[in-house]
């Protein structure tokens, strides 16, 4: 048959513009924290954090922060004081998803970074005892995997082969208020775009509120303003060009440094809250292009609710195993991807004028949900188990060695790296992807009301990753899951029809697309085709045992007997089903017709026995042929000769039809049916 594409294009969820608290900008004295006073759910308070979830007790506690959000959010629609986790939601999305309470992410009007250079800072310091802890060299091979990881992701900047490739569904407006579409241009070198530093670290490393360790697990910490010297420091040094959303600046420290966002922040460190996060700061916190991007990323080896355990890159050394600790690089390229998908969906945002009260005083995000959260943030509980942030994986390293699993495959280097939010996963809603895949849609030609129309999706999936399963709904109401990438079905009169496919592949990963699909009226009616051979069908019998008398009409209708004067085109078959009436019943079916003869004296009616058949609850006896279809047994009902006869004498014959069920122990219940056989 052939076939045309239906009109298809991508679903996109529109917009939202809230805000969040946010950081202190360091050398910005322009430039204040957020004034709203909400707090993004189990979060400190900057933008990109990525939470530690290592205990049971703080999942729970994100889990039930995240509800009640969401919980205030949808408040909101009735009650306009109502407690909201963010201030200030300015436009559509709102109203128009809170009302289908979609988790999609909305756009808020901010800008995306579209080409973006990764610089690498190596902040090693000076290696030895700082206060009460030890700070350590970065462990062999840990700079060069990570560098590795990010020559891979330029390399295939781009394709649609990695977690990368949700980016281009994300785009934002230009200054004339049009609409474009984002996309991903990562670029790296190596020899350029690293730099190592071993300057001392600052003092206030030995500072109180970083050697509470009831706080945090690592005892010298980083302030978030010595990040940010860190970045202008260093990128002055290496002539990077400093302010621009074309570049973003990834801070890694040396194990046995931890971190909180400043002093008295003792509710928000690393290792106890927080596992890494990224942020902005310069500008004069509203207009777009004078931030400096960057991203804390403390050593993740061995930490508990930040390092997964899945290393594929990784070679234990025995030094190391002594040393108790592994490379870390692994655990540090997923939290990598983290937040460098999040910079790239929603790089600034944590910043406003000085005594700024109104969110247009305020640099705008770009893509988060209602409640706050970026397109990573969206993969954790509760959106996500623990278990299900990776999805499934595409293979395994080494089988001796279970923690060399990947889920990513980016340029021939093997990668483990959490799910990221995709709108396009769902034509209403989307989903948490390790990959893009594509959703096509095909359609017989000429589609015709009470004809049925073919629909294909084989075209759906990537190249080397096809899909497996296919989710329609076809607009009139009926929706369809099949493993077969064809289908059929049937309208029941002309018009437009919204049709959706949303396609899946084996790891888990999805695209919907949509199309209006035209169907025309329907084809002239044809000859009508012959009648099939008439029947009577006996459904599933089960008396309740707690059941001690059961009346005609209720037996007669479990037993699915046609209504008194209902019409048959003759006898033919009669199917008898699984019955339970109990185990091992015996049916007798009896046909009668009332016979009038007259003489001169008198005119008698007596009723006639035309026809019987006989069947007990195994399927031993002469009367069973062929069955019909799974779990039927047939058997045949022939009229005697007085009963033939008499058909073909009145073509019209009304006939009584009694059925006899009786059971193992004896009880016995008898149905009457009036029914008329025609010829």
């Amino acid at each position: 048959m052939s076939r045309s594409s239906v009109v298809v294009r991508l679903f996109w969820a529109l917009a939202c513009v809230c805000a969040v608290s946010a950081m202190t900008a360091a050398g910005a004295g322009a430039v204040e924290p957020h004034p709203h006073t909400g707090r993004l759910p189990g979060f400190p308070v900057i933008r990109g954090v990525v939470p530690v979830l290592g205990s049971k007790t703080a999942i729970t506690a994100r889990e039930q922060l995240v509800k009640g959000a969401f919980a205030a959010a949808r408040a909101r629609r009735t009650s306009p004081h109502a407690a909201e986790p963010n201030e200030n939601f300015q436009s559509a999305c709102e109203a128009e998803f809170l009302f289908l309470e979609t988790q999609d992410v909305c756009y808020r009007g901010g800008p995306v970074l579209r080409h973006l250079a990764v610089h690498l800072i190596f902040w090693q310091g000076e290696p030895g005892t700082v206060g009460e802890t030890e700070v350590k060299s970065f462990p062999p091979e840990y700079e060069e995997i990570i560098e590795r990881y990010f020559e891979d992701v330029a390399t295939e900047s781009g394709a649609q082969s990695n977690v990368y490739a949700i980016a281009p569904q994300f785009g934002d407006e230009n200054a004339k208020g049009e609409f474009n579409p984002g996309e991903y241009s990562i670029a790296f070198n190596k020899t350029t775009d690293v730099a190592v530093d071993k300057h001392k670290f600052p003092t206030h490393l030995v500072a109180p509120e970083c050697l509470d360790e009831t706080k945090y697990s690592k005892g010298a910490c980083l302030f978030d303003s010595d990040i940010q010297k860190e970045v202008t420091t260093v990128a002055t040094a290496q002539h990077w060009p400093a302010e621009s959303l074309e570049n973003i600046y990834l801070v890694l420290t040396a194990p046995g440094v931890g971190g909180c966002f400043g002093v008295g922040s003792t509710e928000e460190c690393a290792y106890k809250q927080y596992c890494a996060y990224h942020g902005d700061f310069g500008g004069d916190g509203v207009t777009p292009g004078n931030q400096t991007i960057y991203a804390d990323l403390p050593y993740l080896g061995s930490v508990r609710g930040c390092d997964s355990g899945v290393h594929p890159n990784e070679e234990v050394s025995r030094t190391m195993e002594e040393a108790g600790e592994d490379g870390g690089a692994d655990a540090l390229i997923d939290t990598a991807s983290h937040e460098l998908n999040e910079a790239i969906t929603d790089p600034i945002g944590s910043q406003c004028e000085t005594g700024a009260t109104e969110a247009s005083q305020c640099e705008r995000g770009a893509w988060t949900d209602v409640i706050g959260q970026e397109v990573g943030d969206k993969c954790l509980p509760p959106e996500q188990t623990v278990a299900g942030i990776y999805g499934e994986p595409l293979g395994e390293l080494l089988p001796e060695r279970p923690a060399s699993l990947f889920n990513q495959l980016i340029a021939g280097g093997h990668y483990w790296t959490q799910r990221e939010w995709s709108n396009e996963a769902g034509v209403f809603e989307g989903g948490c992807v390790q990959r893009m895949i594509e959703a096509h849609i095909a359609v017989s030609a000429n589609a015709a009301a009470t004809v049925p129309v073919t629909f294909d999706g084989s075209a759906s999936g990537a190249q080397g990753d096809q899909a497996v399963y296919w989710v329609w709904s076809f607009g009139d109401g009926e929706q369809l899951g099949t493993a077969s990438a064809t289908t059929t079905h049937t309208y029941p009169k002309p018009g437009e029809y919204f049709v959706t496919l949303t396609a899946f592949d084996a790891y888990g990963n999805a695209r919907a697309t949509f199309g209006v699909l035209t169907v025309g009226s329907a084809p002239p009616a044809s000859a009508p085709a012959p009648a099939p051979p008439p029947m009577v069908v006996i459904k599933e019998v089960k008396v309740p045992a707690a059941v001690a008398r059961v009346t005609a009409a209720h037996l007669a209708k479990l037993l699915g007997l046609p209504p008194n004067g209902a019409r048959l085109a003759g006898l033919g078959k009669i199917l008898f089903g699984h019955a339970e009436c109990p185990p091992a019943c015996l049916v007798t079916l009896k046909l009668y017709a009332k016979v009038t003869t007259r003489s001169h004296k008198r005119t008698v009616t007596r009723q006639v026995l035309i026809g019987t058949a006989r069947v007990t609850g195994t399927p031993k006896g002469a009367v069973f042929v062929k069955a019909p279809g799974p779990g039927m047994r047939e058997l045949l009902v022939a009229l005697n000769a007085k009963g033939r006869a008499l058909l073909r004498q009145r073509r019209r014959l009304p006939v009584a039809l009694d059925v006899a069920v009786q059971g193992q122990e004896g009880g016995t219940w008898t149905i009457d049916r009036k029914v008329t056989l025609t010829r």
